[in-house]
């Protein structure tokens, strides 16, 4: 069932254009779109006007059913249910002493009591962690109606859409399928891309070298070869001059197949990031950070008690837990430095969260990096350029650029500057997911340590070489990628599962053995009813376990 159709929608700000549909875009039931494009392409102008928040320049946009609206912009404390209090653990919560996370959740279990036809979401994980994007995927992957949504954690949109709507240049794209499938289909495009435009070159030199030929072979067609009469020479001067006009025909008839073709624009190409290893301050030093027996309180509660770990040089550590853990904590205790933790002398930190000042905002991008950098301007910008600050964009001044490009300036400062450990704190945060893929290459090839703290799980099982997962007031240290770790959990989980189910089979035959003595003996007819019942209740409990180690 159609809910909801737009068709020849335009929008521009102050004259430039943002967006231009030229294909219609439906929504039905059941669908789950998930709108991709880099920062500052037109996403959540786009998703206003859907909703009606913002009026169109032109274009019709029709409702077929109900909607609402999650916003990333939205303030205001929302009303809802006990229920959905409980099932989004918001029970007691004021909403002005509320994390972001919390905020989220509010407005997620407000719209969704509405009950609408249609599900409109502008970054709902941007302040979600893992357990609760998951939470929010199962709902959405339940939910009876239509989902259109916007969201940078790549998993996410694995597990929920079902098309990705991809906004570039003004204009839109669908594709069939989750994000994954998405990239799967996009290198096959650009794969033919490249194939079409070899295909077209080839056949454009085959002519050109053709009608050269041509060209060349009527400048050498003489009129009067040596020892010919003058009779012979007359007849010979018309005939060359018939193939020399031949061959001017037959060269302009090659110029205008020439013009003729399809003419295919050579696809673009990324560089390729390689850091300078021999620039790098390397750490000599077995370890460049050791934590020893480290506890913290934040109030009256224990974030962590005794925490050890010891962070060797390439170590790539990722830092996980739910929202509070005290994660960012963490990482400001190491960068200020405290008794517990001995750093390595050849240790140069650099620090990175969303709140810390290390942009000079009167200076441009390119100013910025190359302050303290190890690198040469030329390569600064190749740099930049797989940040998607190209050619002139490199000389904006820092206070006129977006949230997610200041966050990719200080980034590009933090691993072209003289550090050899990063402390990363929710990097991705504001970033799209084109450049989170950006980053995450940079993060793979930097050649020196990191401990990074973030909820993007495709990030984390890409560049960790190490977990650190904190669940207060225990933490757990684990040698291997997110994924294995991930893994490890599962395989914990089943044999602790399995050593339960066995542990209670051996509790029930005890009490079955117990049960039998005691109806054996047992003279009260009332007494032996409850037993009974009892016998029967354990051996269908005993029945019901063996058939799962069966």
């Amino acid at each position: 069932m159609l809910l909801l159709e737009a068709t020849g929608i335009e929008k521009s700000y102050n004259g430039n254009l943002i967006l231009k549909q030229t294909e219609p875009f439906q929504l039905f039931n059941h669908d789950r779109i998930g709108l991709v494009g880099l920062n500052g392409s037109g996403k959540s102008t786009f998703l206003k006007l859907l909703s009606l928040v913002e009026e169109a320049d032109s274009g019709v946009i029709q409702h077929y059913g109900s909607f609402a609206v999650v916003s990333q912009f939205e303030e205001g404390a929302q009303t809802i249910t006990a229920r959905s209090e409980g099932q989004w653990n918001l029970r007691g919560k004021n909403y002005e002493t509320m994390s972001g996370g919390e905020k989220t959740r509010t407005q997620i279990a407000a719209a969704l009591e509405q009950q609408p036809d249609i599900l409109i979401l502008d970054e709902p994980t941007s302040h979600l962690d893992v357990d609760g994007m998951d939470q929010l995927a199962k709902v959405l992957n339940h939910y009876k109606g239509a989902v259109l949504l916007v969201s940078h954690d790549r998993t996410f949109l694995d597990k929920v859409c079902t098309k990705i709507l991809e906004l570039d240049h003004q204009s839109f794209s669908m594709y069939p399928g989750n994000y994954t499938d998405y990239l799967h289909q996009k290198k096959q495009k650009q794969e033919r891309q490249q194939f079409e435009y070899e295909q077209y070159m080839n056949e454009k030199s085959r002519l050109e070298n053709a009608a050269k030929e041509k060209v060349s072979k009527a400048k050498n067609i003489k009129d009067k070869p040596a020892r010919m009469s003058y009779s012979e020479a007359k007849l010979g001067k018309m005939k060359a001059k018939n193939a020399r006009r031949s061959l001017e025909r037959a060269s302009k008839v090659i110029e205008k197949r020439i013009e003729m073709l399809d003419k295919k624009e050579k696809p673009k190409e990324q560089p390729k990031i390689a850091f300078d290893i021999q620039q790098f301050s390397v750490i000599h030093a077995k370890q460049a950070l050791a934590v020893k027996h480290l506890s913290v309180e934040f109030g009256e509660r224990q974030l962590f008690k005794n925490l050890s770990f010891t962070v060797k040089p390439g170590m790539k550590i990722v830092l996980t837990g739910k929202n509070g853990t005290g994660k960012s904590t963490l990482l400001e205790t190491i960068y200020r430095g405290n008794e517990q933790i001995e750093k390595s002398q050849q240790l140069k930190v650099g620090y990175f969260h969303q709140h810390l000042k290390i942009l000079d905002e009167s200076k441009s991008i390119l100013e910025n990096v190359m302050e303290n950098s190890l690198y040469d301007e030329t390569w600064v910008r190749t740099i930049l350029a797989r940040l998607l600050f190209k050619r002139e964009d490199v000389f904006k001044k820092v206070e006129v650029l977006s949230g997610g490009e200041k966050m990719k300036t200080a980034l590009a400062k933090l691993f072209l500057n003289d550090y050899n450990l990063l402390l990363l704190d929710e990097p991705t945060n504001y970033l799209d997911l084109f450049t989170r893929e950006a980053l995450e290459e940079v993060l793979i090839a930097y050649p020196g340590t990191f401990i990074i703290a973030t909820h993007d799980r495709r990030l984390m099982e890409k560049a960790a070489t190490h977990v650190l997962d904190l669940q207060p007031p225990k933490a757990y240290w684990f040698e291997g990628s997110y994924r294995e770790y991930l893994e490890s959990k599962k395989d914990k989980k089943s044999v602790s599962s399995t050593h339960d189910h066995k542990d209670r089979l051996l509790k029930l035959e005890l009490e079955m053995t117990d049960l039998i003595g005691r109806l054996s003996l047992s003279l009260n007819e009332e007494e032996k009813i409850k037993l009974e019942h009892r016998y029967q209740e354990v051996l269908k409990e005993i029945r019901l376990l063996k058939a799962q180690f069966s």
